[in-house]
């Protein structure tokens, strides 16, 4: 469940002020795209710094962790990956994303002990809080029809990169309401109408510019169409349009 933005930032005052106060690292539940925008928004008023991380490199959910000035010991998030694969591949089903989170939420789980859940070949990874990982090994046995095997990873053994595809394209300019237009394939208006209902993000902030300039390297994230990133910029063709790579993330 999606916490109410005010709630949200008191609770995040809270775990940076126990920070500062204790001088030990404090951590948030995971939190989704917007809840980072209301993090990032927060800054100036907390007692520590603070970082994020999702477990791997361009997660979209992630964890807070508010961290004192003058720390005198190592940390690191209290954050497991649980490996799941079937249990009898010959009579596994192809299983989404959705039937993943419908088996998880069933055993009464929070969605804010979950991060991502990524669908690779060698199994479906379930990025979770350290505390649950166990209980999701032992409990997650089928999902839909199919019987799975849990296998705990801790975070510093894991590894993963995220897969993508390639493209190139031309827009009239590197606006975001263009790019989103043509990474999502919609229209011009139907870009700005979700930009407008806060469903855009770069670089895990919440854009609601339709002529926010975008640049290389930005990681565009759209509610109910996915993440793209922008690969390369440059080349003017005849008629003065702009040529760009970006990438799908899969």
């Amino acid at each position: 469940m999606e916490l109410d933005g005010q709630y949200l930032k008191k609770r995040l005052l809270e775990l940076s002020r126990r920070a500062f106060e204790k001088n030990i690292v404090t951590f948030s539940n995971f939190l989704n795209l917007n809840e980072i925008h209301i993090c990032c928004q927060s800054v100036r008023e907390f007692y520590s710094s603070f970082q994020l991380s999702g477990g791997y490199s361009c997660a979209e959910r992630q964890m807070a962790a508010f961290v004192p000035d003058a720390l005198s010991y190592a940390w690191e998030y209290p954050i497991n990956a649980v490996l799941f694969t079937p249990a009898h591949p010959k009579f596994a089903e192809d299983l989404s994303h959705r039937d993943v989170l419908g088996a998880l939420m069933n055993l009464g789980i929070r969605r804010e002990m979950l991060g991502d859940i990524l669908m690779t070949e060698s199994g479906i990874i379930v990025l979770c809080a350290e505390s649950m990982a166990d209980y999701l090994t032992d409990s997650c046995t089928k999902i839909r029809h199919t019987s799975v095997n849990g296998q705990k990873i801790p975070l510093s053994d894991f590894q993963y990169q995220p897969e993508f595809q390639e493209k190139e394209s031309i827009v009239s300019s590197l606006r975001l309401d263009s790019i989103l237009a043509d990474v999502c394939k919609l229209t011009r208006s139907a870009a700005q109408k979700l930009i407008s209902e806060g469903n855009a993000f770069i670089n895990s902030r919440k854009i609601q510019q339709n002529d926010y300039a975008c640049r290389e390297g930005d990681i565009l994230s759209v509610r109910h169409y996915g993440k793209f990133q922008i690969a390369e910029t440059g080349g003017v063709t005849k008629k003065g349009r702009i040529k760009y790579r970006y990438k799908i993330y899969t």
